[in-house]
C-alpha cells in the first residue's frame, strides 16, 4: 500500500518517498520506524481491543476513504477508487454486495459503477478498472456491454449509435471513426437535399400528382409512383435513383453503427489504455484525462446535419 500524503500519528509529519515505515499489524496504521522505535507500539494501541481499523479511523476523522490496495483518498460517497479502480465502502454499501451476490436484484448493479465485475478482471491486457476510469461516462452500462463481448462474443445493440451515428462515436472520442462516418452522412445528405430541391423532384412531384388523379388503396398509389418515375427523362431518373440511393446508404450506415458500435468502443477503449499504460509510469491520470467523452465535436457535426435540413427549407 502507498503511504503518501499521510501523517504519522506519532511526529505527525507526512510520509514521503524513500521513508522507512512500519505497519502495525493490529491495525494497519502506519508509523516511521524511529518513531515506532520509541514507542515502542502502535499510537493506536489503546484502541486495539475494541476491532479498531486505521483506515476506519483516517475516513471518520477526514470525511475521506483510503483505498485498502493502493492508499489513494477518494469522497466517502465513493463506490471504487479513482485511482486503481479496486470497489471501496463495501461493507456499507448494501447495492454493491447485491451486485455482487450473483445480481439476485437485477437493478441492484445499476447502481454500481462497475455494474459487479472485478475491477481486476483481464479484459484482455487491460483490467476492468481501468476500462471503467477510462469510459468515466455511463460505466455501469458499458462494463456489462464489455463483459458480454469478452465472455460470449455478442456485443449489444447501440440505440445511440443507430440514432446519432458518426456524432456519437464523436462524442465518444474514436474521433478518426466518427470524422469518417459523420462526413459520409453529411455528404449523402448534402446530395440528397441538393437533388430534393432540384427541377428533377419537382417534376417527380408533379407526375405523380397526375398519375395518382385516379388512384385509390396503397397498391395503387405506389402504382402511380412508378408510373411518374418511368415518365420522367433519363437524367431525371438517374437524379432520382441517386437520391433514393443516398436515403438507403444513411439507412444502413446507422443500421450498420447500431450493431457494431460498443464493439468498436471496447476496442478503442483497450487500445488506448495499453498505449497509455505502455508509454507511462503512472498512467491512471492519463487514463482519466484520455478517456472520458467530448461534446463539442459532435455538437459541431450535429448543427452541421441538422442545418443541411433546416437551411433549404428556409430559403426556398
Amino acid at each position: 500500500m502507498e503511504f503518501n500524503g499521510l501523517n504519522c500519528p506519532v511526529c505527525n509529519v507526512q510520509f514521503k518517498d524513500g521513508d522507512d515505515i512500519v505497519v502495525c499489524p493490529e491495525c494497519g496504521t502506519p508509523h516511521h520506524r524511529e518513531c515506532w522505535e520509541i514507542e515502542n507500539h502502535c499510537a493506536f494501541e489503546d484502541k486495539h481491543g475494541e476491532s479498531f481499523e486505521y483506515a476506519e479511523e483516517r475516513a471518520e476523522n477526514t470525511g475521506i476513504t483510503i483505498c485498502p490496495k493502493c492508499g489513494a483518498e477518494n469522497p466517502k460517497e465513493t463506490f471504487y477508487c479513482s485511482k486503481c479502480g479496486t470497489p471501496i465502502n463495501i461493507a456499507n454499501n448494501q447495492t454493491y454486495n447485491q451486485a455482487q451476490n450473483n445480481n439476485q436484484n437485477p437493478f441492484a448493479s445499476a447502481f454500481d459503477p462497475m455494474a459487479g465485475i472485478n475491477p481486476e478482471e483481464d479484459m484482455g491486457g487491460v483490467t476492468a478498472g481501468e476500462l471503467a476510469k477510462f469510459v468515466g461516462n455511463n460505466t455501469p452500462y458499458f462494463m456489462r456491454v464489455f463483459s458480454r463481448i469478452k465472455t460470449f462474443g455478442r456485443g449489444r445493440f447501440s440505440f445511440c449509435g443507430f440514432l446519432f451515428s458518426g456524432f456519437y462515436l464523436l462524442y465518444r472520442k474514436m474521433y478518426k471513426l466518427g470524422a469518417i462516418i459523420a462526413a459520409a452522412m453529411i455528404l449523402l445528405l448534402l446530395v440528397e437535399t441538393y437533388i430534393e430541391y432540384s427541377s428533377a423532384y419537382t417534376a417527380l412531384e408533379s407526375a405523380i400528382k397526375t398519375s395518382a388523379a385516379d388512384a385509390t388503396g396503397y397498391l395503387s398509389g405506389y402504382t402511380a409512383i412508378l408510373k411518374a418515375f418511368s415518365s420522367l427523362d433519363f437524367n431525371n431518373q438517374i437524379l432520382i435513383f441517386v437520391m433514393a440511393l443516398c436515403s438507403s446508404l444513411r439507412l444502413g450506415i446507422q443500421i450498420i453503427v447500431g450493431i457494431f458500435a460498443n464493439r468498436w468502443y471496447f476496442k478503442h477503449c483497450r487500445e488506448q489504455v495499453k498505449k497509455i499504460k505502455d508509454t507511462e509510469d503512472n498512467p491512471n491520470p492519463k487514463i482519466e484525462s484520455k478517456g472520458g467523452v467530448n461534446l463539442a465535436p459532435a455538437i459541431s457535426m450535429g448543427v452541421i446535419y441538422a442545418a443541411i435540413y433546416v437551411i433549404p427549407t428556409i430559403i426556398r
